[in-house]
């Protein structure tokens, strides 16, 4: 398995991903049902040069390796801002291995690398294991109508 930054030739393997991905895990990272993501979606998180995106791949076979994407990481950063959207998303069978916290210290390093202090994000109520893995993190976790805002200093 290996870490790396997004490339827009990952958009059909990005797709494949979110498709593979449970329909609740889909809903807790969109927040709302979702099937399959647009092309326009897809792009966006491929190719648009606002967004810092991570992924973790495992290599199928040793001649030519296809990839499979198992975990998508990404925050966008405001304008003129000292904080950024982020978003983080583990493959239903990769979780509790480590993998979402591995993922988000690279992001948080990128982050302030590149000068941002607050990486932000929410949470829907019912998403627990999130939750728990922010606090694990020392994100502050602050009400909002239907979700949980985390905010973690970097």
């Amino acid at each position: 398995m290996s870490i790396r930054p997004i490339l827009p030739s990952d958009m059909a393997a990005l797709r494949i991903f979110f498709a593979s991905l449970s329909r609740e895990t889909r809903r807790l990272r969109f927040h709302a049902p979702i099937g399959e993501l647009s092309e326009h979606i897809l792009r966006e998180f491929t190719a648009n040069p606002a967004h810092v995106a991570f992924v973790a791949e495992v290599h199928d076979s040793a001649v030519d390796p296809p990839t499979t994407l198992v975990a998508e990481a990404r925050f966008v950063r405001g304008a003129d801002s000292e904080s950024a959207e982020f978003a983080l998303v583990v493959a239903d069978n990769w979780r509790r291995i480590g993998l979402g916290t591995k993922l988000t210290r690279i992001m948080a390093q990128r982050a302030r690398f590149t000068g941002v202090r607050r990486l932000s994000g929410d949470v829907l109520d019912d998403n627990k294991a999130m939750r728990g893995f922010a606090h694990s993190l020392g994100a502050r976790l602050s009400r909002a109508i239907g979700c949980v805002r985390l905010s973690l200093e970097v």
